[in-house]
């Protein structure tokens, strides 16, 4: 990598989300230094501009050398959909308070986290309260940041509705990362939208939502490390529109052209399952409690300010499922 260029850590590459965010960096020209666990299978894109570095947010020792010679660093990393050798929400606290510590000591011009929607019923969802003490400690750090807040993605939430199209061309998918919940459901669920006419639609299927895509977020926070007016700030990301989720369902009749059925999960059984889940499956808990706020409440947001700002044009559910489809 070269020495004179302003270089990035991106902690999280290997998700769903990180993979993306670096195709838009190295696009953009960054060097990349990518924070890799010492066990991890991750092959990266060949590029030049890329360079591994062995470590892990547990490790004090291995984020400050991951810090070294960094002036921007971007955190997808979350315990939402843990990997085999993970628990859920442990010491994920801890762990970013040693990233914060590295980012303090190597003098970090800019740290990017990527966080939830934020509602009124934030406590109903275990890790919506982890990401809100999180941001507390970056915003009471003295590092400069950008919080973003991100509305549920379409990629990850139509595909939970059982959709395969929203899978299409998706590298590291969250839902497959190896999580005994997200995994099996994936199995029984995927694609019958597409082959059976089946929507899986939480709650009553009326609750409204600024569904965005992964590749508008990841546009967002490649152009956030060239704008120093979004220094120290929380950027609330939703779609250009507000669909409840029978709304989606028509988005998919009108595109496949046929009738589909909507199988209702109701809130009262979603709140039955992750009380159960409780004490057996904290990360189960946590994802059947993030569809349970996902059924019963509304989440909107208005981006045309942003959208300027960033001078993004934002994906329509239509303009994204077509997109998948046509990858078929």
């Amino acid at each position: 990598m070269a020495t004179n260029m302003k270089k990035v850590l991106l902690i999280g590459a290997s998700g769903q989300l990180g993979s993306v965010i670096l195709d838009y960096l190295l696009t953009d020209k960054w060097q990349c230094r990518l924070l890799v666990r010492p066990t991890s299978k991750y092959i990266p894109p060949e590029c030049e501009n890329i360079n591994l570095c062995r470590g892990d947010l547990s490790d004090s020792g291995s984020l400050i050398n991951a810090c070294n010679g960094i002036q921007y660093v971007i955190s997808t990393a979350s315990s939402i959909v843990p990997r085999p050798d993970d628990v859920f929400g442990e010491d994920e606290i801890n762990n970013y308070q040693k990233l914060i510590k590295a980012c303090l000591e190597h003098k970090i011009e800019q740290f990017i986290f990527i966080s939830a929607f934020s509602t009124d019923y934030d406590d109903l969802v275990p890790e919506f309260r982890v990401k809100r003490k999180i941001e507390q400690m970056i915003m009471q750090s003295g590092v400069p940041y950008t919080i973003f807040r991100c509305a549920a993605f379409m990629d990850i939430y139509y595909a939970v509705m059982g959709s395969s199209i929203a899978m299409n061309s998706v590298r590291n998918p969250t839902l497959l990362r190896g999580f005994w919940l997200t995994k099996y459901y994936s199995q029984l669920t995927s694609g019958i939208v597409e082959k059976f006419g089946l929507a899986l639609v939480p709650g009553s299927g009326r609750s409204k939502h600024a569904f965005i895509c992964i590749d508008d977020v990841a546009v967002f926070v490649a152009k956030a490390l060239k704008k120093n007016n979004n220094l120290n700030k929380i950027i609330d990301l939703g779609g250009p529109e507000v669909l409840s989720w029978n709304d989606v369902v028509r988005q998919y009749e009108d595109l496949l052209g046929i009738k589909i059925m909507r199988v209702l999960l109701p809130v009262f059984l979603l709140n039955i399952i992750r009380r159960g889940l409780h004490f057996f499956s904290p990360a189960g808990e946590n994802m059947i409690s993030t569809l349970l706020l996902l059924g019963k409440y509304d989440y909107n947001h208005n981006m045309k300010k942003t959208c300027n700002n960033f001078s993004v044009s934002l994906t329509t559910t239509k303009s994204f499922l077509l997109a998948k489809y046509m990858k078929e």
